[in-house]
């Protein structure tokens, strides 16, 4: 008989359900929301020209946490990884209502990062250890509409709270969120110990997630031309080499050492760079450029969010090879990234392409944790699987620091200076956005060309629910 999602609700899942849905619905209602507000935000305290910086430094948290994150719910079990997520997101958005300045919240952002890397590993970690393999798709799929649910919520409160009673609460709003969810999760999870797993001899790698977020941290320094790009560019290749030795040399790799999973890594590594570099200064261009309000802003990030989900979806009923899905997923976030870039049609032209751009990324996901599962040992599940986000995180921060650096390059000061006053309208931020499109999708093509390196024999099982959620980088 075919398993019910009535099931998953059921003891002994019930308490574990509770805790991944409410994680997933915390950690990507707070992103979409403030996606939507940073353009206002910038306008309102100055520091146009940090959005990238805001964006970014999200990303690199994110990809410095997420492995460290797997690692302790496979140790300590997902209570702990739960706890530190919640400190770290109320502390967040504290400090980013209180934030005089955009520096101030891009380090809100960043502490926020650290608390996603946490909070995004609750589901991973609760379906591959705990959730049977009969349940499992639908366990991804309910999380999954977790993010429809936000996809609907969070732009349109973002949106709303901007416009009414001001920017800063979409943080103040997160604050009765997070202790509901706390609250919840605590009582759920109460008397639920860490499954059984192995004894971990091996230390934490630690050093490999953190060698990675420097070379992301370096490239978005170049945005705000603090040193000479001819310095600042060699110094990114420190942390690189750093991280290549290390991963070489470590008993606990970041990724799988095998072709297809190499190649699995840098498909999302592209298709993450392209998607999140258009997404940096979208908003930007919507609000300042095309003097569309904050409300055409969280339609666009509404309908690609919803894209995302359509595109899991119809992969999992499709039921294709994974080479095939992930190449035409990162094919089409990278192509419509470059349609994008094309001067016509207005704002339609960049939101529509951007749909298609998630679109393309919910066809993918699925199909590359199946690439890097069908490599991974036994024992290294957990992993594996969180290689995929890590590898797209990495991507949407070099995403959103070659956008940041070319459109720095492409405005002037003045310019710069001018879309920063409330209600601003700076037709130059339009072709400047283009610009920061296209140079991501240029990045992006590495993801399409790793694509000849994957595997045609793997298969996935056949799912109608089987999707995976959308990762939030703002």
């Amino acid at each position: 008989m075919t398993p019910s999602y009535v099931a998953l609700f059921r003891a002994p899942y019930t308490a574990l359900m509770v805790a991944a849905l409410g994680a997933t619905f915390l950690g990507s209602l707070d992103a979409l929301m403030v996606t939507t507000a940073l353009p206002s935000a910038a306008q309102d305290i100055g520091g146009v020209d940090l959005i990238a910086v805001t964006v970014g430094a999200t990303t690199v948290a994110v990809a410095m946490t997420f492995p460290l994150a797997g690692a302790v719910i496979d140790r300590e079990g997902v209570g702990r990884s739960f706890a530190i997520a919640c400190t770290l997101f109320a502390f967040a958005n504290i400090l980013g209502g209180l934030a005089p300045s955009m520096p101030v919240v891009a380090v809100s952002r960043a502490i926020l990062g650290l608390g996603a890397g946490f909070m995004f590993a609750v589901p991973l970690g609760l379906f591959a250890v705990s959730i049977p393999d009969e349940l499992r798709p639908r366990a991804f799929g309910i999380n999954a509409a977790m993010w429809g649910v936000s996809a609907l919520i969070g732009p349109a409160l973002g949106a709303a709270l901007t416009a009414t009673v001001g920017w800063r609460w979409v943080f103040w709003i997160n604050l009765p969120l997070i202790a509901i969810v706390a609250w919840s999760a605590a009582r759920a999870l109460r008397g639920i110990d860490a499954p059984d797993r192995p004894a971990h001899d091996a230390p934490f790698n630690i050093a490999g997630p953190a060698f990675l977020g420097l070379v992301v941290a370096v490239l978005l320094a170049l945005t705000k031309h603090w040193l000479s790009p001819l310095v600042l560019a060699p110094i990114a290749v420190i942390p690189a080499v750093a991280f290549y030795v290390h991963e070489r040399r470590t008993s606990q790799p970041v990724f799988t050492h095998t072709a297809n999973s190499i190649a699995a890594n840098v498909a999302a590594f592209g298709s993450g760079v392209a998607f999140l570099g258009a997404e940096t200064y979208l908003p930007l261009q919507l609000q300042v450029g095309f003097d569309d309000g904050v409300r055409v802003v969280g339609a666009a990030l509404l309908l690609c969010t919803l894209g995302w989900t359509a595109g899991s979806m119809t992969a999992a009923r499709i039921g294709a090879r994974p080479k095939n899905q992930i190449v035409l997923g990162t094919a089409l976030t990278v192509g419509a990234t470059f349609v994008m870039a094309i001067p016509a049609g207005g704002a339609v032209l960049p939101i529509g392409a951007y749909t298609l751009s998630g679109l393309g990324m919910g066809i993918a996901s699925p199909a590359l944790f199946a690439a890097v599962l069908a490599d991974g040992a036994e024992g290294r599940e957990g992993q594996s699987t969180s290689s995929i986000p890590l590898a797209r995180q990495v991507g949407s921060g070099m995403g959103a620091a070659v956008a940041g650096i070319v459109f720095a390059a492409t405005l002037t000061s003045a310019q710069i200076t001018a879309s920063e006053r409330a209600h601003a309208h700076v037709p130059a931020v339009i072709d400047a956005a283009r610009l920061t499109y296209l140079a991501a999708a240029v990045v992006g093509l590495l993801g399409v060309a790793a694509c000849l390196w994957l595997r045609g024999d793997v298969r996935t099982v056949r799912a109608e629910h089987a999707i995976v959620e959308p990762e939030a980088v703002a």
